[in-house]
């Protein structure tokens, strides 16, 4: 029987819905909104509310519900020191319900005809890109290793396939036939399809597993994050080895002053900040006292900035539906004053939807996807 319920979680809701005013300040939505029913303990009030019978659910308190980008910044665990993950998991919960309940039924529906529409796939690859990474990633058939090429990389990021490739061939790590995108699934239980993403992600596992897989190559936070820690959560066994990129690197080739770019999925939900620091070591560095509280800048000939749990985020790392546009156009623009403030040469991005915001948004910045800084 599945334990991922609202049922099960509902301590965790009932602690999540006990307002914190030290992170109201540092939450995207309410920075952006500047109203308190932005603020992550305002919606979970309203979802407990309807999940004790006492209130009628309705559209207004499902466009709350769904008004968020599950970027874990401004909650209680960043102050308090408790598990990073029950914001999350009951946010998640609190959407399925709402569509228990015939709430927020056009975002799944939307995100069902993407799908369909991408034939599977969340994002569409065009066939360059597709091309890109197939003639760069080696192939070895009866390897037992799978590149899980994950649909943002592999639109977004293909321009790196090549120093991958050659990464990869440098150390005699090849993959099984054929290299092509995948759509991991995040999609469905960022927006409450809970039963559905249980589902897609046990056929994906049993499909590697069924093709002798032993081990899985990730290249972003998101996917590594869903197999290492989520799908655990959800009864769902992962019976091979999940390697993700970041950790076996050493360091990047870095020629310029950088700003690192973690991105939600690694800062907060993998809190791995501190192991992509290390990717880069200044030889001379001085911290900038005029910092931010809690985002430290550095005058530095490598990376400028201390990458941690409170680097604000982008944007949504997935694909997002049904989310207020000027809502989304003001975290980023929140998010990119900080980079600016740093003034570095170049931005390095370890996450894929950032890199593709920032390229757009920084055009006279040189933005490098961390795989093209392999060395």
């Amino acid at each position: 029987m599945r334990e991922f319920t609202l049922e099960h979680y509902e301590d965790k809701l009932n602690h999540q819905v006990i307002h914190m005013d030290q992170a109201v300040c540092y939450c995207p939505e309410f920075r952006a909104s500047h109203m308190l029913h932005d603020y992550p303990s305002r919606r979970l009030q309203l979802a407990r509310a309807v999940f004790k019978d006492e209130m009628a659910p309705n559209d207004y308190i499902a466009g709350l519900v769904f008004q968020s980008i599950l970027s874990r910044q401004g909650e209680r665990w960043q102050n308090f020191g408790e598990n990073p993950e029950d914001l999350t998991d009951v946010m998640i919960l609190s959407r399925e319900l709402m569509l228990k309940k015939g709430f927020g039924t056009q975002i799944a529906e939307s995100l069902k005809d993407t799908l369909k529409a991408g034939g599977g796939h969340i994002l569409k690859t065009d066939a360059e890109a597709l091309r890109q990474w197939q003639e760069a990633v080696p192939v070895l058939e009866g390897s037992g290793n799978f590149l899980f090429l994950d649909d943002a990389t592999a639109t977004i990021a293909a321009d790196s396939a090549s120093g991958l490739g050659q990464w990869f061939k440098a150390r005699g790590i090849a993959f099984e036939p054929e290299t092509a995108p995948v759509f991991a699934g995040w999609e469905y239980f960022a927006y409450g399809m809970v039963e559905e993403g249980i589902k897609y992600l046990e056929g994906l596992i049993s499909g590697l597993q069924e093709k002798g897989i032993e081990v899985v190559y990730t290249l972003s936070g998101q996917t590594t994050y869903l197999l290492t820690q989520f799908a655990e959560k959800l009864g769902i066994s992962v019976p091979f080895e999940v390697v993700y990129l970041p950790d076996e690197l050493k360091l990047l080739k870095i020629e310029a002053p950088s700003y690192f770019y973690g991105g939600s999925f690694n800062c907060r939900f993998l809190r791995n900040g501190q192991a992509l620091n290390a990717l880069a070591i200044n030889s001379d560095e001085t911290p900038i006292a005029t910092s931010m509280e809690f985002l430290p800048l550095l005058k530095a000939d490598k990376r400028v900035n201390v990458l941690n749990i409170w680097q604000k985020p982008l944007g949504a790392e997935y694909h997002l539906i049904g989310f207020d546009a000027e809502m989304a156009a003001l975290i980023q623009k929140d998010a990119l004053a900080d980079i600016e403030k740093a003034g570095a040469e170049q931005i390095v991005v370890f996450e894929p939807y950032a890199y593709a915001a920032l390229k757009t948004a920084m055009p006279d910045k040189t933005v490098l996807y961390y795989l093209e800084c392999l060395q």
